[in-house]
């Protein structure tokens, strides 16, 4: 099963995105800010308290527009950063 993530870098003047897919979960899309964070929106934060009835349902509405889910599944594949050290695989047999 294919899992990805692709990052659209911020550039001056405009926001980046960010695109995660795990199976299972689907795709996730967000705004990336300057800085690298996911950035919501003034309506969706609004949309996202009208909503929550308890403190619990806000915290898992907030954890799902975040990505939370998506970044916990993804990243033991982040570990080829860079800086990380590289592991070659080679067949034998």
């Amino acid at each position: 099963m294919i899992r990805f993530e692709v990052t659209e870098e911020p550039s001056p003047g405009a926001d980046g995105e960010r695109f995660m897919y795990v199976p299972g979960r689907g795709l996730f899309r967000a705004t990336v800010g300057a800085a690298g964070d996911i950035q919501l929106g003034e309506d969706r934060l609004r949309s996202i308290m009208a909503g929550a009835r308890a403190p619990e349902a806000l915290a898992h509405a907030l954890d799902k527009a975040l990505g939370t889910a998506w970044d916990a599944e993804l990243e033991p594949y982040r570990y080829a950063g860079d800086g990380a050290p590289v592991t070659l695989l080679t067949r034998v047999g």
